[in-house]
């Protein structure tokens, strides 16, 4: 009987995650949730500087992979997630609980998050998305941010490093 609700429980999470999936990308035109790849992250990671403290977003982080493998790497930075969608969020909240991270996960709009102190930002969401967020961290970011995006150009800004990774691209900025 505690399997069966286990079971059932878990079939209505992932229906929920599938239904605000498809609301998210359809009607509000959002990113939708795919995960990079953990070898990526650890090159992204090998490339980008992080001191002691640094301040690290990952913006719609989904499962805050970029974030929990940093985590590892630099125990000290203060890791930020910030993920919108409800289902994501709440099965992210949970297993960041269980694990006992440091990381800390916002149900919020990430553009109404103020940037200004970011040492290094992480996106993986989309060419429109990406448009609206090289504005805000014109407007925000301090002279020395990182930001990294897979896949997407920040089109008012001139990258200084490109990977190809996997047949993806991977474009490193600095304000």
């Amino acid at each position: 009987m505690i399997l069966l609700v286990i079971i059932l429980s878990a079939l209505f999470i992932y229906f929920i995650f599938f239904v605000s999936q498809f609301i998210n990308i359809f009607l509000f035109g959002n990113a939708p949730f795919i995960s990079t790849d953990r070898e990526t992250i650890r090159r992204i990671i090998s490339e980008v500087q992080i001191k002691d403290k640094s301040l690290i977003y990952e913006l719609g982080c989904g499962r805050a992979r970029f974030l929990r493998l940093v985590e590892k790497v630099s125990p000290s930075a203060e890791l930020t997630g910030a993920e919108n969608l409800f289902s994501l969020y709440l099965i992210n909240k949970i297993r960041l609980e269980l694990q006992a991270s440091k990381i800390k996960l916002l149900k919020q709009d990430f553009f109404e998050i103020n940037l200004a102190s970011a040492d290094l930002i992480y996106c993986y969401l989309n060419n429109a998305t990406m448009e609206k967020l090289g504005e805000k961290f014109k407007q925000e970011c301090r002279v020395g941010t990182q930001i990294v995006s897979r896949s997407f150009k920040i089109p008012q800004l001139e990258p200084f490093k490109l990977l190809k990774i996997k047949n993806k691209n991977i474009y490193f900025y600095k304000i």
